[in-house]
């Protein structure tokens, strides 16, 4: 009897180190998308709500096999300048008529896209976001406020664009779910053995 509980204590821990853990992808702009914004950097304040972790993705809905995004430096984010990108990436087929490029985040710090057809830049399909480093993981995260206020600056999106950040309101959908969904089921299930025990 006591092994088995153990061993279910176990297989908790388990499940919620791996819930804790889980990569999420990430539909670039929401429901509007990756295309030419109303709003000046209004990709990069959605992305300003997000907390972005090593090993989640980046889904890219593009307007077909000719568009492309590009993942660039800081300064050809600032001036919109497509000429050197560190990475380009085009669409593959994502089924029901549309196309997607999935572009993942293996690394913490920051990431600058633009949009890879002529002039898109200039008309706001361009993206800033930062990744949390390893030590910032969504573990520690639970206990943090929750992300400032559209009209609160952001002093480190600040400091990379070179201008104010502001966060819109937090994403909806799977995007912004995390293990905890996860955790909960497994924990019920383990009460549940336990208590039939």
């Amino acid at each position: 009897m006591a092994s088995r509980a153990a061993l279910l204590l176990c297989a908790s821990m388990v499940l919620a180190a791996a819930a804790a853990a889980e990569a999420r992808d990430f539909a670039v702009g929401g429901n509007y998308g990756w295309k030419a914004q109303p709003q000046p950097d209004a990709l990069t304040k959605w992305a300003s709500a997000l907390r972005f972790q090593v090993g989640d993705n980046l889904v890219f809905k593009l307007d077909g096999a000719a568009d492309s995004v590009l993942e660039v430096t800081r300064d050809d984010f600032n001036r919109c300048s497509t000429a050197a990108p560190l990475a380009t990436h085009k669409a593959v087929a994502a089924g029901a008529g549309g196309s997607a490029a999935t572009v993942p985040l293996p690394r913490s710090g920051p990431y600058y896209f633009v949009g890879g057809a002529p002039g898109s830049c200039q008309k706001g399909e361009r993206l800033l976001l930062i990744v949390l480093s390893e030590k910032h993981s969504r573990a520690h995260l639970r206990g943090l406020a929750p992300a400032p206020t559209p009209e609160a600056e952001s002093p480190l999106a600040a400091s990379f664009v070179g201008g104010p950040a502001a966060a819109p309101a937090p994403a909806t959908g799977a995007a912004g779910r995390t293990g905890a969904q996860l955790l909960l089921g497994a924990a019920t299930v383990l009460g549940a053995l336990l208590v039939g025990w």
